[in-house]
């Protein structure tokens, strides 16, 4: 009777969310983890200025609990260096992130070392070569796209298509999952007569001025690459429509399609994140692609500076952990 019962509770248990919000709290720290199932991937927001290593340790037991892979926050420029000392990298900014301040993100890939690993030279290398071809490809698409057709459509149609892609997983590349706290979430569907339709998905902060960029599924032909970029278009327009200052997404370093659309939609790199993107079933180093769309003080696309280049010298923020 005992073991029937016991049965019967396993089969009744619920699943575990996709998404699901973990909080450490003590007198100095606060923290929330949004964990994501799906991705295998944690990101972080620290609610308390101060890399402890209690809190390293609460992330790494939580990731290594869960089976994540990576793990990342978005800080202020000088919580950047206190992060390090714990064994995070320093990978990339997002320009206007905080509206009138970049975010700048760091990251770990979870193992069984304290420090995480790097981003390799040859990853580097391969990320070069990559968005050097992919500038080339570039210059053939026309603006404004010809041929496609992008709609907004309802959260529901959204992810009942995300549904079915994640099941084959081919391609699966956004996952629609929630990324922060409370934001607001706009979808729109890319047609054409030479593609299936995609999907697009831009997550948004109106206090915070930024916007999370996704393509359901990655491209695969030029035709492909016409139609995300036509969307990714669109979506800049929208989001500057609403003031939202940048415009930030994720791509493998070796994914000359996507590059290829991120480039012809404005897009520039601003970091690189080891093991940073799934697509598919594949985990692999990415490209943090950045767009700052609008000035906070006024004014639209502003020219950059020397703030918002990736390749900025900081040395304090770049010293390893020890």
């Amino acid at each position: 009777m005992a073991k029937a019962r016991g049965a019967a509770a396993t089969a009744t248990k619920e699943p575990e969310p996709i998404v699901e919000e973990l909080h450490f709290r003590s007198d100095n720290a606060f923290l929330c983890l949004l964990l994501n199932r799906r991705t295998k991937q944690i990101r972080v927001i620290d609610f308390r200025a101060g890399a402890l290593p209690a809190k390293r340790l609460f992330i790494q037991s939580v990731a290594q609990r869960e089976g994540v892979d990576k793990v990342i926050l978005l800080v202020e420029k000088d919580e950047v260096s206190s992060w390090t000392r714990v064994g995070f990298v320093r990978e990339g900014q997002v320009p206007g992130f905080y509206k009138r301040s970049d975010g700048h993100l760091v990251g770990c890939v979870i193992g069984d070392r304290t420090a995480s690993i790097e981003v390799s030279e040859e990853s580097q290398k391969l990320a070069e070569r990559t968005i050097n071809a992919g500038k080339k490809a570039a210059e053939g698409i026309e603006d404004p796209v010809k041929g496609v057709t992008v709609k907004e459509i309802d959260r529901e149609t959204a992810k009942e298509a995300r549904d079915a892609v994640w099941q084959k997983r081919t391609d699966a590349y956004g996952t629609f999952d929630a990324f922060g706290r409370d934001a607001a979430r706009l979808y729109v569907e890319v047609t054409s007569k030479k593609t299936k339709p995609n999907f697009l998905s831009a997550e948004f902060q109106d206090c915070f001025g930024h916007s999370l960029i996704e393509i359901l599924r990655a491209p695969r032909n030029e035709a492909d690459v016409h139609a995300v970029t036509a969307g990714l278009r669109w979506l800049n327009d929208y989001l500057k429509a609403k003031e939202i200052v940048s415009a930030f997404a994720f791509a493998p370093v070796d994914n000359l399609e996507l590059t290829t659309a991120f480039v012809a939609s404005g897009y520039r790199k601003t970091g690189l994140l080891a093991k940073g993107v799934l697509l598919g079933d594949k985990r692999s180093d990415a490209v943090l692609w950045t767009r700052k769309l609008a000035d906070p003080s006024g004014g639209s696309e502003p020219p950059l500076t020397d703030d918002d280049d990736d390749d900025d010298d900081d040395d304090e923020e770049e010293e390893e952990a020890t």
